[in-house]
């Protein structure tokens, strides 16, 4: 059992033409006013202290709990690392409203063991997602392969994107293979109305980040407003 207190909060991902939310993510913090209120710090701890697989039950099991806050009609995202064997979130049975983010910190092509265990996922019915995309060992080599519903693009890739044609071709790469396989593009960390108008110039039609919603214990409303500066 993990020793430190944990909560789960949630932030919204939004279409960024109507403002609809259509989930939340599920992520871990510590005691607020804490060394341990971020997620880092508590990984961090854990690693230390031979306990990673302890913290990562703990932050599955509450993020699993948040499925009944939801509406019927929104999905909860949950980190999930495909190295642990305790990794599958217990839900019975296993539904499409969990996604289940896989994170880029490990090589998943030179592991078959992996790459199974995230097809098992899929078969018994959960949704997949790559999370923070670009960043990372999962290139397109892995997105191939694992043909993941949905892509997270990581905020590193998008951050200044309004100023950057590199970063804009970047993301219009993503979006011409992602949509060649049919999957779902997010972009993540969304801060300002600049990067949010050149996300949808570019095509991206989800979106997750601070101008749409902090994490919060709460949910977000059915809709968020979306940013009303005129171009």
């Amino acid at each position: 059992m993990w020793r430190i207190p944990v909560r789960s909060v949630l932030q919204p991902i939004v279409h960024a033409s109507t403002g609809k939310v259509i989930g939340h993510e599920a992520l871990l913090r510590g005691p607020a006013g804490s060394a341990w209120e971020s997620p880092a710090a508590l990984f961090a701890d854990a690693q230390m202290t031979g306990e990673t697989a302890a913290l990562e039950g703990a932050a599955r099991h509450l993020a699993v709990g948040r499925l009944g806050d939801l509406p019927p009609d929104q999905s909860l995202f949950i980190n999930v690392d495909p190295i642990l064997p305790q990794s599958t979130p217990p839900v019975v049975p296993p539904t499409d409203r969990i996604v289940l983010e896989i994170a880029e910190t490990r090589s998943i092509l030179e592991d078959a063991n992996l790459i199974s265990h995230i097809m098992a996922w899929r078969s018994q019915g959960y949704r997949i997602a790559v999370d923070d995309y670009g960043v990372g060992y999962m290139g397109v080599g892995a997105v191939l392969v694992i043909r993941p519903d949905i892509v997270k693009i990581d905020r590193l890739v998008i951050m200044g994107i309004h100023e950057d044609a590199a970063r804009r071709a970047a993301v219009e790469a993503i979006l011409h293979v992602t949509r060649a396989m049919g999957t779902l593009v997010i972009a993540e960390g969304v801060e300002t109305i600049e990067e949010f108008h050149a996300l949808q110039d570019c095509g991206v039609e989800y979106m997750q980040g601070y101008l749409f919603g902090k994490p919060q214990y709460e949910p977000a409303a059915g809709v968020v407003p979306l940013p009303s500066e005129v171009r």
